[in-house]
């Protein structure tokens, strides 16, 4: 069956396409070298052991002074006495040890011990299961 054309004719003409183009290339041509990562800042353990000292000492400095004030004006313990002495020691010591364990756990060592604990944890998990399937566990047929 033909569809009705009208008068018309159906033929489309091929497309001619243009004549090919010569190109020219540039061979001798540098081009800029790749972008490298530079990673900074070139730090050693000592230059991140003066950062911490510095970043931490003001404050846990501030803190042991604080928790002196409260002792004396919280509690009327004598400004010239052991307990005071004791107070300020106690709140430096307590604010260093928060910071020094938030220092230890971002840092890259930090990174890599808790990288090797949750690997562990994985390899323990995936031994327990392949002892379940192959009826190893305690109390198994073995």
């Amino acid at each position: 069956m033909s569809l009705p054309t009208r008068g018309r004719d159906n033929f489309v003409p091929a497309l001619r396409e243009p004549p090919p183009q010569v190109v020219e290339v540039e061979i001798a041509r540098e081009l800029p070298s790749a972008p490298t990562t530079v990673l900074l800042p070139h730090a050693g353990y000592r230059d991140r052991a003066e950062g911490f000292s510095l970043a931490t000492a003001p404050l846990a400095g501030v803190a042991g002074l604080v928790a002196a004030l409260v002792g004396v004006l919280g509690w009327q313990v004598p400004i010239a006495s052991l307990v005071t002495l004791l107070l300020a020691l106690a709140g430096f010591a307590g604010v260093w040890l928060v910071a020094y364990v938030a220092h230890v756990v971002v840092s890259p060592d930090g990174a890599t011990f808790f990288h090797v604990l949750l690997a562990w944890g994985y390899l323990r998990r995936e031994q327990q299961e392949r002892f379940k399937r192959y009826g190893l566990h305690k109390g198994g047929k073995g």
